[in-house]
């Protein structure tokens, strides 16, 4: 069931707990600008953010992807952000326990721990000039059907992919060699990887 706007906002900070307020004047300014397109300290109208349903921050390292923890509505992120990358807040909704995602992107540089995702089911996976510590933890994602890997110079490539019994659509961008088990759908592609920012809206 959709909510009217005006009870939207209600039932979101019944729901975690807080209010609309105290999250914005705790967002950092990268965050406020990726969300609202601005990082006024002022709080915009909660609604139009709630009901996001698509995140991107644009090339910006982000620090933290916390935010998106008070976010449940966001199920198409494409992130980027440099050195280590914290997913636990890509696991779970405010005070509840997991999530889902249709497409992720994780972007660097950076280096990712895949066991971090472990239980948290993803559709669409796009690794992008990142550190991959455990390849092997792909297999710990459910529901992962496709799987972009754009891994030249980084740690994982080269590596050999687990048994993925979901995947049905495996690209590589150009440097990017894995090897793989027969069974998913492997297209090799010419271009340099490109955000997907025209797809599913």
């Amino acid at each position: 069931m959709t909510l009217p706007d005006e009870a939207l906002q209600a039932d979101w900070e019944k729901r975690i707990d807080g209010t609309w307020a105290d999250l914005w004047a705790n967002l950092w300014p990268n965050w406020r600008r990726v969300l609202t397109g601005t990082d006024s300290d002022t709080p915009p109208p909660a609604e139009p953010v709630l009901r996001l349903c698509r995140v991107t921050t644009d090339y910006e390292w982000m620090g933290t992807f916390e935010p998106l923890r008070w976010l449940p509505a966001v199920t198409d992120a494409l992130l980027w952000d440099e050195n280590g990358m914290d997913l636990g807040p890509l696991t779970g909704v405010a005070h509840e326990q997991g999530r889902s995602w249709d497409r992720l992107q994780l972007a660097g540089n950076a280096a990712v721990d895949l066991s971090e995702l472990s239980g948290t089911p993803v559709r669409q996976l796009i690794l992008s000039n990142v550190d991959v510590r455990d390849i092997a933890s792909l297999a710990d994602i459910p529901g992962l059907t496709s799987l972009t890997l754009d891994l030249d110079g980084c740690r994982g490539n080269g590596a050999t992919l687990p048994p993925l019994p979901d995947l049905t659509d495996l690209v590589l961008h150009p440097g990017t060699d894995v090897r793989v088990e027969p069974g998913p759908r492997v297209r090799r592609v010419d271009d340099a990887y490109r955000p997907p920012y025209d797809e599913n809206g």
